[in-house]
């Protein structure tokens, strides 16, 4: 059923010639690489494939999370709010322990913190399966839902030391191109992880909302169980690892595209958060379709982001490029009007096709020129990961909110007049001198 639904998708949207243009584009970017790519690969990346590893189960079971709690809030009598708030506030929670601790996650042993995160999220999930099931029991049905939602909430401040870590673990020593290419296998790690997971968390939360939760919390402790095994990282890094010159020769497009990619990074998460949630409810009860549907619509997100990420990685050439930087935002406030104006799943999936690149390159753009020439990774990484989070928890909150006091409609309204602002700050950034760096 699946694959079929792709296939009446990729020829409502691009025509019969899709699939030999995605073959072709598959290929263009793998043929080039020698018989021995893999040998050369592992002897250049053998130090962290298990963080690659772990950020993989770690989307994984994130994403199948994410679309699972919606509808299992509202199968516990939630509401709309409710479910915005139960993702705002695992968010909410993340950004309050980044900013309390951005100054000092470069001080943390970046294993053992890691690993107590992954140990603490997997521990978190693990006790939301028992609340579901003693809440399907008529145990403690009234206060679930609130429960679930502090859940989340302290999950959500354990993650401070498993993401900015994890980057700052594999980046040490990397520059310039190297540096770019680290941070693009991460970001395909985990984006590869969440390709086929929604549509996993989908079919897991029709069959039963306790089975779902088990599955997540299982791959949860892989992630775990990858960071155990990885090898400690290097103590000083003293041979930087550059195929380029360590500092920008442009400093001040540099500092440009850094803060106009922050202010991007917050409104396409904005929006990344409508389609993470109230998108859900848009599609179960006003437009009939499936949590299953819902799962699809996100699996090709997802699939699109993973798309970028892998051509982010494989070329710096993208770098500085203000076209593409603003015509990927152009994207994002196409795929408002799309689910503003579209009932049909060919188009609405589109819509969240144009989120996923466009939260993409945004994230891989800001990711790099935050990092980029910083001697303090992890701390650089806590403010991607704090920006990226406001704009969840604006996202959801606010998008919850409008959704229970008006229509479920107009918190994609909401979106569209966000990135409007965004791309007007960001203009002036470029016309104006830009902001001494941080």
């Amino acid at each position: 059923m699946f694959l079929f639904r792709i296939l009446v998708l990729q020829n409502a949207l691009f025509g019969g010639n899709f699939t030999a243009f995605v073959s072709e584009t598959v290929l263009a970017g793998f043929l080039p690489m020698r018989k021995n790519f893999l040998k050369e690969f592992w002897i250049e990346q053998s130090d962290v494939a298990a963080l690659y590893a772990s950020a993989f189960f770690q989307a994984f079971a994130g994403a199948i999370w994410l679309v699972v709690m919606p509808f299992i809030i509202k199968r516990l009598g939630g509401s709309d709010f409710q479910v915005g708030l139960c993702t705002g506030l695992l968010f909410a929670g993340y950004v309050a322990s980044l900013v309390l601790s951005k100054h000092l996650l470069d001080r943390f042993d970046l294993k053992k913190s890691s690993l107590l995160a992954a140990a603490a999220i997997a521990a978190a999930t693990a006790a939301s399966c028992l609340i579901v099931f003693l809440a399907e029991k008529g145990i403690g049905r009234n206060i679930a839902v609130p429960v679930l939602i502090a859940g989340a909430a302290g999950a959500g401040v354990m993650t401070v030391l498993f993401w900015p870590q994890l980057v700052g673990w594999l980046s040490k020593g990397h520059e310039g191109p190297q540096l770019n290419r680290r941070l693009g296998i991460f970001n395909i790690s985990w984006s590869l992880g969440g390709i086929i997971s929604p549509y996993i968390g989908g079919q897991l939360v029709e069959a039963g909302s306790v089975i779902a939760l088990v599955i997540a919390a299982v791959i949860m402790f892989l992630s775990f169980l990858s960071i155990f095994f990885a090898r400690p990282p290097i103590t000083v890094a003293t041979d930087i690892k550059n195929n380029g010159d360590k500092k920008n020769p442009h400093p001040l497009l540099h500092r440009r595209f850094m803060w106009a990619s922050r202010i991007a990074l917050l409104t396409v998460f904005i929006c990344m958060a409508l389609a993470r949630t109230q998108l859900a409810m848009l599609f179960k009860f006003n437009l009939s379709f499936s949590e299953a549907d819902y799962g699809i619509a996100i699996v090709i997100m997802n699939l699109t982001s993973f798309v970028v990420f892998l051509a982010a990685a494989r070329s710096h050439a993208w770098h500085y490029i203000r076209w593409l930087f603003f015509g990927q935002q152009l994207l994002l406030l196409l795929s408002m009007l799309v689910i503003l104006n579209c009932t049909g799943f060919p188009q609405l999936a589109m819509a969240t096709a144009m989120v996923g690149g466009s939260q993409a390159f945004i994230y891989s753009s800001h990711l790099y020129y935050a990092i980029s020439g910083s001697s303090r990774r992890s701390g650089q990484m806590a403010v991607h990961e704090i920006t990226l989070s406001l704009g969840m928890i604006i996202g959801s909150l606010f998008g919850g909110y409008l959704s229970d006091h008006f229509t479920r409609y107009t918190p994609y309204w909401f979106g569209f007049a966000a990135v409007l602002i965004g791309l007007a700050a960001q203009s002036a950034i470029f016309l104006f001198p830009a902001p001494q760096k941080q």
